[in-house]
Parts: C-alpha cells; sequence; structure tokens
C-alpha cells in the first residue's frame, strides 16, 4: 500500500491531534527518532539502513528520563514503526516522538503516566547532489550549547539551541555550534569530522550535544572501514589547522565543507573513502 505524505499516528491511529496538556508540548518532556527509510527495488521492500543505532539511542534517551519501561518502549516503537513501513513503497523519512503524555502537578510528573507515541511518515529531504560532491558552506554559529551532561548525547524534544543558532544561517548551508568553552560540539543537525593528515576526529560527546546515529556507526566500524576515527576535544586552534572538515547525520549521509566562514577547504581523500564506503553499506 502507497499513500500520499505525510502520514501521522498518534498512539498507533491515523490522527493529526494531540491534548494541549500533552507533557512534551508543555514541556519538551520526551525523546525522538529521524530514520531515513530506503526503498529496496531488488526485494520491493523498505528499509530503515540505521535502525539497529536507532533503537540504542531511544532506549538511552527512555532511560535517562525515566519515561518507562526500556523494553516495553521499545516493543511499541519496533511496532509502529513497521506498521507506517508497510504503508509505503518508496523512500520516505519516519519520525518517532514519543512523550510523557498529560499528568503530573507542574514540573513534576505523574507516577503512573500514559505514554504517547506520535508517527509521522515524511517526504524524503530533496539535497542538492553535489552538497554531496563538492561540498557545502558552514558557519560558526555564535549561539552556545548549555552543559547538561544528563541530557548529553540523547535526542530529547527541546531543541532550542538549535532553533536559536539555525536563525544565525545565511547562504551557508550548515553551522558548527561551540560549547561554553568554545570547544567544537557538532553541527545544527549534524555531527562533525574533523580531518587531520591520516587521522579523523569528531568531537566528544560529554556535557551536550547528540550522538548521533551515523556517527556512532561510522566509529564502530572503523576498522571495517579502514580509518580510525576518534573521539577528542577540538579547540579553535586544532579547527583552524585541520585538513578538511564532513558534516554527517542519517539523513543527509556525509557532506564535505568546502568553506568554513570564508576559509577554503578541500576535500580530504579519507572523506571521499567514507562517502563511498557509506553507499556500499547504507545506500546513500
Amino acid at each position: 500500500m502507497t499513500s500520499s505524505l505525510p502520514m501521522t499516528w498518534v498512539n498507533g491511529t491515523p490522527s493529526t491531534l494531540i491534548d494541549v496538556s500533552d507533557r512534551g508540548l508543555a514541556y519538551g518532556d520526551g525523546v525522538f527518532e529521524t530514520m531515513r527509510i530506503v526503498y529496496d527495488a531488488e526485494q520491493q521492500q523498505v528499509v530503515v539502513p540505521l535502525l539497529e543505532w536507532h533503537l540504542k539511542r531511544f532506549s538511552e534517551g527512555v532511560k535517562r528520563l525515566k519515561l518507562g519501561s526500556v523494553d516495553e518502549l521499545c516493543i511499541r516503537f519496533k511496532k509502529s514503526l513497521s506498521s507506517a513501513l508497510n504503508s509505503i513503497a518508496h523512500d520516505a523519512v519516519c519520525k518517532i516522538i514519543v512523550t510523557r503524555g498529560s499528568g503530573g502537578r507542574g514540573y513534576t510528573p505523574a507516577e503512573n503516566v500514559e505514554i504517547h507515541m506520535i508517527t509521522q511518515l515524511l517526504t524524503a529531504p530533496e539535497y542538492p547532489n553535489y552538497y554531496g560532491s563538492e561540498g557545502v558552506a558552514v558557519k560558526c554559529c555564535t549561539h552556545r550549547l548549555p552543559s547538561q551532561s544528563a541530557l548529553a548525547g540523547i535526542k530529547h524534544l527541546n531543541r532550542l539551541d538549535q532553533v536559536l543558532a539555525s536563525q544565525e544561517l545565511g547562504a551557508e548551508q550548515e553551522g558548527l555550534l561551540f560549547d561554553q568553552d568554545d570547544n567544537l560540539i557538532e553541527g545544527i543537525k549534524s555531527n562533525v569530522l574533523v580531518f587531520s593528515g591520516a587521522e579523523v576526529f569528531t568531537p566528544s560527546i560529554i556535557a551536550c550535544g547528540v550522538r548521533g546515529t551515523l556517527r556512532d556507526f561510522l566509529i564502530s566500524n572503523s576498522q571495517t572501514l579502514g580509518i580510525q576515527i576518534s573521539e577528542r576535544i577540538i579547540d579553535r586552534k586544532m579547527l583552524a589547522q585541520s585538513d578538511g572538515l564532513a558534516m554527517i547525520n542519517s539523513v543527509l549521509g556525509i557532506w564535505p565543507v568546502r568553506e568554513l566562514d570564508g576559509q577554503k577547504f578541500e576535500i580530504h581523500p579519507n572523506c571521499n573513502v567514507i562517502g563511498d564506503y557509506l553507499k556500499q553499506q547504507l545506500s546513500y
């Protein structure tokens, strides 16, 4: 069955309505995952290339926010995703939002709450092909990410830092975000790879930032890839002296950075190696 997008389900029922007292709306009390859906013409089915990594981050978010049983919510997550996938036979994006539902006095959640799960099927974004081949323009944002280790890594519903930073962009396709100590953390909607000689680094996600699924996939598969990708603190000096940059996330894949605040970058050979690997393994 194939239907026009977008499509939305609330707790498994086709709907776009939520209660105004929902804690996701009131407090950002919840988590979400945005997953790339790829249609496999040979197998005539749709697949989620990084599902294992999305489930891992989702589980961590449920645990951190104490939303309920991780196992039970993962079962609901997979059931909701499976139902959505049965509705399409083409590339798309699936976003699953889990909120604590309604209830509780002020900020304090009620002891027994009904978790709400919102599933959306959205049209896959159509980025120009040259973003991946020729690179993108990026700027360093002035907005700084706050430090909060209790929330670092997970995809919680409060994205106000990204909302503020995105308003700094002009013609650039992405922006770099730094922490309160002026260390590089991530992009507005992506993670960062920093090329230095034969080495590849990505910023540590300890006090802030999101652990991207594609980021963690590459780190875990670096031996197979043949390129070691290491986490470390990246300050302004290291960024300025780097041999190249790339932005990555699970939807867009990898974009080389051709320009950062007016500084030109060549596409590093290892960026092309990673790009080729992602095409082979994840059909980017």
